[in-house]
């Protein structure tokens, strides 16, 4: 047989590949353009006082471009951070936000007990270490004891104060679109004197609140209105009635992740290409294609 000579099987044979690499190039096509982005951040605290700036821990960033694997921030401010600001006396700041590249993203962000911490797992839960020694918040000064010649005439009275073992404020969203948010308030309360005159929720719905009498109210997992598929969450926001702070404890947002929807098998852009990889075949072949052809109609003849 001529060199030159096709066959209609052979014809057929790089037909089919002209048009099985062709496809092949739009599903990779297709392939790489399914990559949905998302993004999470999470702050321990922020207080607004009264005449200056706001003072904050900072934000932990996590985006994800939707390739290269986990993005993670994770962060421990020290509480000097805050310059004594907000009352807080003791505990731990924790930040955490993680964007995945399947779309997802999570944060948690709070402050817990000395030596205590946070983890944001696969599913994107935020699993809490409560440390050691409680979170302390200064709601009204105490007064310090009194001596007389080195003896103890008033004993020291401990003010009005917020403890809890945790204050934290998580969140997870994907580009679904899905969203959620959850606080936690492990045993928290207030005290004054020592004595608990306020036991907060462990577990607060959505924009909860109560109020500590005479002294400040008490925002619990406040969520703002935010556009679709993004979540904004505050675990506890504490607004002194003097008016001289305002203590923003875990702020977390996850979202919005941009979803890409994966297209057809031969995607609109890659349509043309199908056809001219098929066209190119048969212009090479056009000639012997048109010869066998006659060919088998001659003996069919």
């Amino acid at each position: 047989m001529d060199e030159n000579t096709t066959t209609p099987r052979r014809w057929g044979r790089l037909l089919t590949a002209g048009v099985a690499g062709a496809a092949a190039l739009g599903l990779a096509t297709a392939t790489s353009a399914a990559a949905d982005t998302s993004v999470a951040t999470a702050n321990a605290v922020t207080v607004g006082a009264l005449g200056s700036s706001a003072i904050t821990s900072g934000t932990a960033t996590a985006f994800n471009p939707g390739s290269g694997g986990t993005s993670t921030q994770a962060q421990t401010p020290l509480l000097s951070v805050l310059g004594g600001q907000g009352g807080i006396t003791a505990g731990a700041l924790v930040q955490t936000a993680v964007a995945r590249e399947d779309g997802t993203s999570a944060a948690c962000a709070g402050i817990v007990g000395a030596g205590g911490g946070i983890t944001i797992g696969a599913d994107g839960n935020c699993a809490v270490s409560n440390g050691s020694g409680g979170v302390q918040i200064t709601l009204v000064p105490g007064t310090p004891e009194v001596k007389l010649l080195g003896k103890v005439v008033t004993p020291a009275i401990e003010g009005t104060i917020l403890k809890a073992d945790a204050i934290v404020a998580s969140c997870t969203a994907s580009s679904a679109p899905g969203s959620t948010s959850r606080v936690t308030l492990a045993n928290a309360r207030v005290t004054t004197a020592g004595v608990t005159v306020l036991t907060l929720k462990a577990d607060p719905g959505p924009n909860d609140g109560v109020e500590v009498k005479g002294i400040a109210t008490l925002a619990l997992h406040t969520v703002p209105t935010n556009p679709t598929g993004t979540v904004q969450a505050t675990a506890l926001t504490i607004n002194l009635l003097t008016g001289v702070a305002a203590v923003n404890l875990g702020t977390v947002t996850c979202g919005a992740n941009a979803q890409t929807v994966p297209t057809d098998a031969l995607p609109g852009p890659t349509l043309p290409l199908a056809a001219a990889a098929v066209a190119a075949v048969g212009l090479r072949f056009r000639r012997p294609v048109l010869q066998a052809l006659t060919g088998r109609s001659t003996r069919r003849g």
